[in-house]
């Protein structure tokens, strides 16, 4: 199954880098990278579905770490990632879906 991540997802993930990239070592860069590739390996192997969305229920979405959330749609040949957010964010600005 193939991963497509929307434009909004593609800026989220660059901006959580060089955040981890200007504040911590590259050690733990990898470790959220690691972990990032762990949980959207879960996603595709179909090995569990995540909480859906209340506002949008053909959503879920995926904690990555305390700090991070993955919001995604299964389709039937690939996932659509659609953002990967700061949960101290503003609420407006997590949900704006950039369709594929």
């Amino acid at each position: 199954m193939e991963i497509r991540w929307s434009r909004f997802a593609l800026q989220d993930l660059e901006q959580i880098e060089d955040y981890i990239g200007n504040r911590f070592t590259y050690k733990e860069y990898q470790n959220f990278i690691n972990m990032l590739n762990h949980k959207l390996a879960l996603i595709i192997d179909k090995k569990v579905i995540f909480q859906k969305l209340e506002k949008f229920p053909d959503y879920n979405k995926l904690l990555i770490t305390e700090q991070t959330t993955l919001i995604y749609k299964l389709e039937s040949e690939y996932v659509k990632i659609l953002r990967l957010y700061n949960n101290y964010q503003d609420e407006d600005k997590k949900f704006i879906i950039d369709d594929l």
